[in-house]
């Protein structure tokens, strides 16, 4: 089975698989060992899982194609948060991923901010838009791929709205799918949701922030560089320690280490008129023409490859790093 460029819901009953095919997706960025089963379930290399994150820091993102108007006056073009909201925090990691080059979306219903995914019609009716300062992502997620060639594939099994906007549908049946976007379209013309299209006129990010090196500090409380992945989601930094539990497509802790040790290395080309995405290809550049070892002189043999993604969503959720 082939999935083609555009808007794919994967539906279906509880534990009929979507989740799982997901899953295959997300990891496809990744070779397999032949003969372990998953050879052939690839993915192109520029996909990314998104998913809302609680809590997490967020530093000088546009947002804004998703929230506006928030209370008390707060920017959202350049929006900045010791503390995101769900909705904040998905919209975030969308506009992050865009920023260093992501085609294809990845979103599980299960790990994303429910506000933020869909409006129905009753709500609309209840909170108007003027009060409401999110645009949902089934408002933006055509413009997205019409616009900007990213595609999302993403599991929705509780809201056919979604039907609207698909190019094609994947209902789950006992782990076999089935395409059944003729039925999805059917289903769409025969009953009409009747929300109102929120979305605007274009989809539009700005987004080419500028790290600082002088506010990325790998030294901790004894002025020692102190590197260190107690597991996946958890990187240690100098006195900080970087959240990475809604970054789903790291694998295993050697590449949580690679990519600290690739933030103290980018500093080098951290020099005030680099864009984060011209940061990260070049430390990409320096690891695929010399190795991984260019990151560990000392040769410790616990670090493995990673992506530019993850690097930058490293650097974008580090506390205390700033941007211009």
């Amino acid at each position: 089975m082939g999935i083609p460029k555009g808007v794919t819901p994967i539906v279906g009953g509880g534990y009929h698989g979507k989740s799982t095919l997901l899953q295959t997706l997300e990891l496809g960025i990744y070779n397999h060992i032949p003969g372990d089963g998953r050879e052939f379930c690839v993915s192109l290399p520029n996909t990314v899982k998104v998913r809302a994150s609680n809590g997490r820091y967020i530093v000088k993102i546009d947002i804004s194609t998703f929230i506006n108007n928030l209370p008390f006056e707060n920017d959202t073009a350049v929006f900045s948060s010791e503390n995101a909201s769900g909705s904040t925090s998905q919209a975030a990691s969308i506009s992050e991923s865009i920023e260093v080059g992501a085609n294809v979306f990845l979103m599980d219903e299960d790990t994303c901010a429910a506000n933020f995914m869909i409006c129905d019609k009753r709500m609309q009716q209840l909170v108007t838009k003027e009060n409401e300062p999110i645009t949902s992502f089934i408002d933006r997620i055509r413009q997205l791929y019409e616009e900007k060639d990213i595609s999302t594939i993403l599991v929705m099994g509780g809201s056919g709205d979604y039907f609207d906007v698909a190019d094609y549908v994947i209902q789950m049946i006992k782990f076999i799918p089935h395409n059944v976007s003729q039925q999805a379209r059917h289903i769409s013309k025969e009953f009409p949701t009747g929300r109102q299209i929120e979305g605007g006129h274009s989809f539009f990010i700005q987004s080419h922030r500028i790290p600082l090196a002088e506010s990325i500090n790998p030294y901790n409380e004894y002025n020692r560089i102190s590197i260190s992945s107690p597991d996946t989601s958890k990187l240690i930094f100098g006195k900080a320690i970087v959240d990475l539990s809604d970054v789903d497509q790291i694998v295993e802790s050697a590449q949580t280490k690679a990519i600290g040790l690739a933030i103290y290395y980018a500093q080098k080309y951290m020099d005030g008129t680099r864009t984060l995405n011209g940061i990260v290809r070049l430390v990409m550049k320096d690891i695929n023409s010399t190795g991984i070892d260019v990151l560990d002189q000392h040769l410790t043999g616990d670090i493995s490859k990673f992506r530019g993604f993850e690097l930058a969503s490293a650097i974008n959720r580090l506390r205390g790093v700033k941007v211009k």
